[in-house]
């Protein structure tokens, strides 16, 4: 599961690129990996890491690789830079989908933003009320919350970054990016879309349109004579179970 905070990038200040990189570098992931995925879980960039087909190491992101660092003082200095040296206040949308590592999640983001300056306020709401508004981009500031999970690239790039789309939670408008995300759904070849795709994650690492907090890895073990039965990256654990059977 991955979460990730969405960023009016339409408005100020959230539509300076520097700001959105002192936000990534505001984060300090190994702290959240070590305090609410028990130390087990990795670094997504802009596809995540559990895509292992598709999503680049953050060392092969190229110059964006930079902003996964935690970098407090060179994210006070980016902020300065865009003008904001005292930072600001922001509110963050929020629902906790009943997820106790969600909500400790939550608390170190808003501890980190603070610590380089950026004063975020939680805007907690009913889990319907989010979903008509946060899940849709309608929020003031920042938001977040987990993205569902996909097995294909394009069904976490498309709907996310094109211009327009439902999902374009951060109000992305990159006529760059539009055509590199058309490009990719029209190659056929699989190692040239890779390319398109290689070229998309390195893009959007420099220009951090969503921040990326890290995931967990989970272990799954189950009995060889519990056929029809394999882990699952959704929520149809039941479906799965319901269709698998014993062999003994």
């Amino acid at each position: 599961m991955v979460n990730d905070l969405a960023m009016r990038t339409d408005q100020k200040p959230w539509s300076d690129v520097r700001v959105r990189q002192a936000v990534s570098m505001a984060l300090d992931r190994r702290e959240i990996i070590e305090s609410t995925l028990e130390g087990v879980g990795v670094v997504n960039g802009p596809i995540p890491a559990a895509l292992t087909d598709w999503a680049l190491p953050i060392d092969q992101l190229g110059e964006g690789a930079r902003n996964y660092r935690h970098d407090p003082a060179e994210a006070r200095r980016l902020l300065a830079a865009a003008g904001y040296p005292n930072g600001f206040p922001a509110s963050v949308c929020f629902n906790s989908y009943g997820s106790t590592v969600l909500v400790d999640t939550m608390q170190l983001v808003l501890k980190h933003l603070k610590a380089v300056g950026i004063d975020a306020k939680l805007d907690q709401k009913e889990y319907g009320a989010y979903q008509v508004t946060c899940r849709l981009g309608k929020f003031d500031s920042l938001s977040f919350g987990p993205l569902t999970p996909f097995l294909e690239p394009d069904n976490f790039l498309f709907g996310q970054y094109y211009t327009g789309e439902p999902r374009n939670r951060s109000h992305v408008h990159d006529p760059v990016l539009d055509a590199l995300l058309v490009r990719q759904r029209r190659t056929a070849d699989v190692k040239q879309r890779r390319e398109v795709i290689n070229t998309i994650q390195r893009h959007l690492a420099r220009q951090q349109y969503y921040v990326h907090a890290p995931s967990g890895v989970y272990i799954a073990a189950w009995d060889p004579a519990v056929k029809n039965y394999a882990p699952n990256l959704g929520y149809d654990y039941g479906g799965r179970l319901t269709a698998a059977w014993l062999d003994r």
